[in-house]
C-alpha cells in the first residue's frame, strides 16, 4: 500500500543480489537457470517451433538484463518478447503433453527455488515483511511438502514459505518470473484474489510520492461513538491522496481493502481511546523514563500507538499503515 523508490543504492543491491543468485546458497551440482534453459532449448523442434526457440534464446542472451530490469525496462522487454511469441500462445504444450511452454520456462528459470530460499533470506534482512497490497497480513503462507510433488501424495512436512505475486503474471510473461522488480511479497489472500487480473498499484517507482493511499476517520463518527460506545459508529475509510479514483477503485475491487479493515476497526477504536486519554502527560513520562535507553523519539511513538510509526517502516508489521494514518490524524504522532 506504500511504494518503494528505486534509488541507485537499490539498483546496486539488486545487481549484487542477482550476481550471487543460486551461487552462495546451493551445493555443487545445482543446475543453473542458464543450463536448464539450454536443455529446454534442445527439446524444442527447430523447424516446427522456431519462434519458441527464439524466445528461449532471447532469455539466454539477455538473462542478466532481465533479472535486473526496472519497471520501464520490463515494459520494453514485454513488447520485444510478445513480438516473438505473443503471450496468448504460451500455454501451448511444445515439449510434451504435461506442461505448457510458460511452465517449462518458469521451471527452467528456477522460480520455486528462488521463492524457497533466496528471496526469503533477502526479506529477513529487509524491512519488507508484510503484504504490499493490503498491509494487513505477513507475506507468509503455510504449505505442505510432498514426497510425490506431481501427484501431491504422502505429505513429508509443512513449511512456512514466502508468498510472492508477479506484477506481470508468469503465465503471460514467464521470462520475468525471477526478475527482482516483478516480485511482490503478498499474503495468500491478496495473491489468490489478484490471480491473473491487472493491478494498477505498482510497488516500485522512480517518483518521490510514495503514498497513493490514506486511511482517515470521520470526525463526526468519533462524536457518535462517544455517545453510543458502539464500534459500528466509527467510520474509517481508505482514500486516494492524489485523487486517483481509478487506482483506488481497482485496489478495493481486487483486494477488498475496505472490507478487510472494517473487520479490524477495533484497532482504530483503541487509537480513539488513546486520543481521548490525552497522552501528552503519558508521553512526557515515557520520554523522561526511556530517553537515555531509546534516544530515537520514534520508539516513544511506537509505544503509544502500538505499531511502527515511521512511513518507511510500514512493511515491517501488519496494520502499520492504517495505524500510522489514523494516529497522525488524531495527532497522537507527528
Amino acid at each position: 500500500m506504500r511504494r518503494i523508490k528505486i534509488t541507485k543504492d537499490l539498483c546496486d543491491f539488486v545487481e549484487r543480489f542477482n550476481d550471487n543468485l543460486f551461487t552462495s546458497t546451493r551445493t555443487v551440482g545445482f543446475g543453473s537457470p542458464q543450463d536448464r534453459l539450454n536443455k529446454l532449448l534442445l527439446k524444442v523442434k527447430p523447424r516446427k517451433h522456431k519462434e519458441y526457440r527464439l524466445y528461449i534464446q532471447k532469455i539466454l542472451d539477455e538473462y542478466d538484463d532481465i533479472l535486473n530490469a526496472d519497471p520501464i525496462k520490463m515494459q520494453g522487454l514485454i513488447a520485444e518478447f510478445d513480438a516473438i511469441v505473443h503471450n496468448s500462445q504460451l500455454s501451448r504444450k511444445i515439449t510434451g503433453k504435461k506442461f505448457s511452454f510458460h511452465e517449462n520456462i518458469v521451471e527452467a528459470m528456477r522460480y520455486e527455488d528462488l521463492r524457497d530460499k533466496e528471496f526469503p533470506e533477502y526479506l529477513l534482512n529487509s524491512d519488507l515483511r508484510t503484504c504490499v497490497y493490503c498491509n494487513a497480513q505477513l507475506a507468509l503462507v503455510i504449505e505442505p511438502v510432498y514426497y510425490n510433488k506431481i501427484k501431491r501424495k504422502n505429505r513429508k512436512k509443512i513449511l512456512a514459505k514466502l508468498q510472492l505475486d508477479h506484477f506481470y503474471p508468469k503465465s503471460k510473461y514467464p521470462f520475468l518470473c525471477t526478475s527482482f522488480f516483478n516480485l511482490y511479497p503478498t499474503c495468500a489472500n491478496c495473491n489468490l484474489a489478484k490471480g491473473k487480473d491487472d493491478a494498477k498499484f505498482e510497488l516500485y517507482t522512480t517518483e518521490d510520492s510514495l503514498d497513493p493511499f490514506i486511511f482517515w476517520i470521520d470526525d463526526e463518527s468519533i462524536l457518535d461513538y462517544w455517545i453510543s460506545l458502539d464500534l459500528k459508529s466509527l467510520k474509517i475509510y481508505l482514500d486516494s491522496i492524489d485523487g486517483d479514483i481509478d487506482l483506488l477503485h481497482n485496489h478495493n475491487e481486487l483486494f477488498q481493502i475496505q472490507k478487510i479493515y472494517d473487520a479490524q476497526k477495533d484497532i482504530g477504536e483503541e487509537l480513539v481511546w488513546k486520543f481521548k486519554a490525552n497522552p501528552s502527560s503519558y508521553r512526557h513520562i515515557l520520554e523522561k523514563t526511556f530517553q537515555k535507553i531509546f534516544p530515537d523519539p520514534s520508539v516513544i511513538d511506537r509505544m503509544i500507538i502500538g505499531n511502527y510509526s515511521k512511513p518507511e517502516e510500514t512493511f515491517k508489521r501488519p496494520m502499520a499503515k492504517y495505524t500510522q494514518d489514523i494516529a497522525r490524524q488524531l495527532k497522537l504522532i507527528k
